[in-house]
């Protein structure tokens, strides 16, 4: 039996230059493998809690969230197909465990062999509040994990305009 149609790759999609880079690199070592892009997407009392209640409540409801966190998971998964890839579009809500259970938690329920993520993702300020999410996947994982770095060589990644970091922070 072919391993790519049998076995699929996690990979963790946040609309960033580095996951779109985590995708493409992806693509390129397992051409035609099957994968789910995750986008995990936190409720407002996780993003609350995430900063120690320093910060006002956030003014968005939980619905339009969900509703804005499947439209980042479809906007992964084209890239993925676009890339060569067999994908399916996949949300996860983030519980008061953090960002990198939730990742490795749907890993285990689709019995991924493979989890492939962006070394950065959008927020800087979100990094250094509750850690790297990337750095406790691989500490955490039982399976292994591929941490695609922002930069490749000789090239750099252009920053994220500001609107958008601080509309997915």
């Amino acid at each position: 039996m072919d391993t790519k149609t049998t076995k699929r790759i996690l990979i963790a999609y946040d609309g960033s230059a580095g996951a779109r880079h985590a995708i493409e690199i992806a693509a390129a070592l397992l051409p035609a493998h099957r994968a789910i892009v995750l986008h995990a997407w936190s409720p407002n009392a996780v993003l609350v809690a995430g900063f120690g209640g320093m910060v006002p409540p956030p003014t968005y409801d939980d619905d339009a969230l969900q509703v804005e966190a499947a439209a980042v998971a479809a906007e992964g998964c084209s890239l993925a197909n676009a890339a060569g890839l067999k994908a399916q579009p996949e949300i996860a809500e983030v519980t008061y465990q953090g960002t990198w259970h939730t990742i490795l938690d749907t890993a285990e329920q689709y019995e991924a062999e493979l989890i492939v993520l962006g070394a950065r993702g959008l927020s800087v300020v979100k990094s250094i509040v509750l850690g790297s999410v990337s750095r406790s996947v691989t500490q955490h994982a039982h399976i292994p994990v591929l941490v695609v770095p922002l930069q490749v060589r000789d090239e750099t990644v252009v920053s994220e305009p500001a609107e958008h970091v601080a509309a997915t922070a």
